[in-house]
C-alpha cells in the first residue's frame, strides 16, 4: 500500500515502538479531530490532531496508525508520528516518525535566518522555504499552496490545489456543507474544508480502493482557535 501518507501525510494515525524522540512537547485534553480511516469500506485504523498553546506557541500533535489485515495476517502496517510548532502563522519546528510496513523514516526541521533547515533520514539536509506548509492538511493554507513539505520522507513536493465543488460530511453528529480540493502533481487526492476552513477529510486511491476519512470526533472550539 504505497504512499499510505504521501498522504495523510497525503498524508503525513501511535508509535511507543519508535522512541522518545517523538514525544509531544505538551498535552491536550483529547484531540481536536478524531478521524476513522476506511479503504474500500473496511475500518483500517485512526489519525488523530490535538492542539495545545504555549505562550506564543501552537504545539500541534498529529498520530496515524492503519492496518490491513486478512483475518488474524496484518498484511500492512503504517505509523506516523509527528510533532509540529507553529509561531505567528509558520512552522517553526518539526519531527516525525513513520514506520512504513518496516521502513523507518525519521525528519526534523527548525526555523533558521535562511528558511526552514530541514534534516531527513530519506534526503539528508536542506533549506526549505520559511513559510512551506508540511503535508498534515490541517492548516487552511494548505490549499493555495504550490509546494508543500513531506511529513513522512523530508522532501518537497510540488503540487496543484483546485477547487472542485461543494459536498457534504457529518462531523460531531452534524452534516455539514464542505469545499472540495483536488490536488495533483507529486500528490493526488481531494481534500474538504468546512466554511471556516476545518479539515474534515482526504481521499486517496491505495492499490485500486479509495482510501477515506470519517470524522468521528470533532471540537470546533478548540479548532477555531488553532485556526487564529
Amino acid at each position: 500500500m504505497k504512499s499510505l501518507l504521501q498522504i495523510a501525510s497525503a498524508l503525513a494515525i501511535v508509535l511507543p515502538v519508535l522512541g522518545a524522540e517523538a514525544a509531544a512537547p505538551a498535552t491536550s485534553p483529547g484531540p481536536a479531530l478524531s478521524f476513522r480511516v476506511e479503504r474500500g469500506s473496511d475500518p483500517i485504523g485512526t489519525h488523530t490532531v490535538s492542539f495545545t498553546r504555549k505562550g506564543d506557541d501552537l504545539h500541534v500533535a498529529i498520530d496515524i496508525e492503519l492496518a490491513v489485515s486478512f483475518g488474524p495476517i496484518t498484511l500492512f502496517r503504517y505509523e506516523h508520528r509527528n510533532r509540529e510548532t507553529w509561531r505567528d502563522g509558520r512552522l517553526v519546528a518539526l519531527e516525525t516518525v513513520t514506520n512504513d510496513d518496516g521502513d523507518e523514516y525519521r525528519v526534523s526541521a527548525k526555523a533558521t535566518e535562511e528558511g526552514l533547515e530541514v534534516t531527513s533520514s530519506a534526503n539528508g539536509t536542506f533549506i526549505a522555504p520559511t513559510e512551506i506548509i508540511p503535508t498534515s492538511y490541517w492548516h487552511p493554507a494548505t490549499v493555495s499552496q504550490t509546494q508543500l513539505l513531506d511529513t513522512q520522507k523530508g522532501r518537497i513536493l510540488n503540487v496543484g490545489i483546485t477547487p472542485t465543488g461543494m459536498r457534504e460530511a457529518t462531523a460531531g453528529g452534524e452534516t455539514l456543507p464542505v469545499r472540495e480540493y483536488e490536488m495533483t502533481g507529486d500528490l493526488e487526492l481531494k481534500l474538504w474544508y468546512s466554511p471556516k476552513m476545518e479539515w474534515l477529510n482526504v481521499i486517496f486511491r491505495a492499490r485500486g480502493e479509495d482510501v477515506d476519512y470519517r470524522v468521528v470526533r470533532i471540537d470546533r472550539q478548540e479548532l477555531q482557535v488553532a485556526l487564529q
